[in-house]
């Protein structure tokens, strides 16, 4: 906790005003996002779509599978920050005590928005891997290693919503929120995953009149 500032997303009603203790701040964020999902992709050059039902829900590639062929470009967890429902609190600790102040509340919606490259950024066949997740996280906070280049001073305008097309998506995810330029990350206080996994083929040609074909979905349950 060396950034001085900490960032709390959940219903504005529940946001902390004034002064408040970090126990104030977990329990304010309890109530803020609680489902996300976990992606993962892969280059599948190669790849038929009767291949699909022997993956597992887990998300891994065996070694049958797996090979250049196969190669994993992108693991994350994206929380579901719901903008036009949450809002956003942000809080600067006191240098001598435990306590926080709040330095601003206002709806998430109302941030800065900028769309960012996300997976896949080049042309080819490609596995994606969607489970979603139940979760709860704890406050926000600029990642460790970009805290240097942040700035410590406070300002709504340095706060940014993040959103991109996400592997066969059609439309905008929100991905996450950086600071100054530089990653929050939302450590995770539990997470449950869902008995189920969702596996698409896809390819994606950028001189085709439809960039993104789907070619195959398929569904593959826990224990299955």
């Amino acid at each position: 906790m060396n950034h001085p500032l900490v960032f709390v997303i959940a219903p504005s009603a529940s946001l902390p005003e004034g002064e408040a203790s970090w126990d104030d701040l977990l329990q304010a964020q309890r109530q803020g996002p609680g489902g996300a999902f976990a992606l993962r992709l892969f280059t599948a050059a190669g790849t038929s779509a009767d291949q699909l039902a022997q993956l597992s829900w887990e998300g891994e590639l065996d070694a049958q599978n797996a090979g250049q062929s196969r190669r994993m470009i992108c693991d994350a967890v994206v929380p579901q920050f719901d903008p036009r429902s949450n809002a956003i609190g942000v809080y600067q600790r006191a240098a001598d005590s435990d306590r926080f102040h709040c330095l601003d509340r206002f709806p998430l919606i109302d941030a800065s928005n900028e769309t960012c490259w996300f997976y896949p950024t080049h042309d080819g066949s490609f596995l994606s891997w969607e489970r979603a997740l139940t979760l709860t996280l704890k406050p926000g906070m600029v990642a460790a290693e970009a805290q240097p280049k942040a700035p410590s001073h406070y300002e709504r305008s340095q706060l940014t919503l993040l959103w991109s097309l996400l592997a066969d998506d059609a439309s905008l995810t929100c991905v996450g929120l950086t600071y100054g330029g530089q990653r929050i990350e939302w450590p995770q206080a539990h997470s449950q995953p869902e008995p189920m996994a969702t596996w698409s083929l896809f390819t994606v040609d950028t001189q085709a009149d439809v960039a993104l074909t789907v070619e195959a979905l398929q569904t593959v349950f826990a224990n299955a």
